[in-house]
């Protein structure tokens, strides 16, 4: 990190940071979740690590933060989900993440190369595509306890719509969900984008799979270069 991103990060540790609302229960609980992780985000990124240590460290901090927004937030808005272990109609397209969860994928699939490839990067192809995600293995999520966020909050109330989704292959059919709990699953990730985004780290989504691909070349340095305000995911970049 350049010396004008370790400036802006003392500020931001010196700041008071996002208030709470308290208005409603939910509101409550998303600024809570929200201003949380925003404090573990300056903390782990003020450590004297290894980019790679605290881009990871970061990463997983986030996906707990998540596991436990979703554990509140169900008992909260109480939403029958019916998603099971098994079920993978929602794994096959080419998912969209966070620069950070592609960290955190790769770093637990340095050992097991992928090889994958698209054709296009733009958003409408994407979303037509229902190929599997190259991490599914066998019906399974090869990388589950680092899976990104936008997986762990992603859910369906009727597994029967996404199965007719992908019969289909039509992208317009969006599987009945929760969205105030898929926006609460989400508020630690939130918090953490918005800290980097005041650093200057680029923040712009990804293909998933081609940005594992990519840090299965050079993780460390790919870290390190993204952290210093570099642009080294641009050919995984969502156009």
């Amino acid at each position: 990190m350049n010396r004008s991103m370790r400036k802006r990060l003392q500020r931001l540790a010196e700041s008071r940071g996002p208030a709470i609302r308290r208005e409603t229960p939910q509101q409550e609980l998303a600024d809570t979740l929200y201003q949380r992780q925003w404090q573990r985000s300056l903390e782990i990124l003020q450590r004297p690590e290894e980019p790679a240590l605290n881009a990871i460290r970061l990463c997983h901090s986030v996906h707990e933060a998540s596991e436990q927004a979703w554990t509140v937030s169900q008992q909260l808005r109480k939403a029958r989900v019916d998603c099971k272990a098994g079920c993978a109609w929602c794994c096959h397209t080419p998912v969209r993440s966070t620069i950070l969860d592609a960290i955190g994928a790769a770093a637990a699939r340095l050992s097991q190369l992928i090889d994958y490839d698209l054709p296009h990067r733009d958003r409408p192809s994407l979303l037509s595509n229902f190929a599997a995600c190259p991490l599914l293995v066998e019906g399974q999520c090869s990388v589950y306890p680092q899976r990104p966020v936008v997986c762990r909050g992603y859910h369906s109330l009727d597994v029967g719509a996404c199965k007719q989704r992908f019969d289909s292959r039509n992208p317009s059919l969006e599987p009945p969900m929760d969205v105030d709990l898929y926006g609460l699953v989400g508020m630690p990730q939130l918090a953490t984008q918005d800290v980097l985004k005041q650093l200057g780290i680029d923040c712009r989504p990804v293909v998933l799979g081609l940005a594992v691909v990519a840090l299965q070349n050079d993780f460390e340095g790919m870290v390190a270069d993204w952290l210093n305000g570099g642009a080294a995911f641009e050919n995984a970049i969502v156009l």
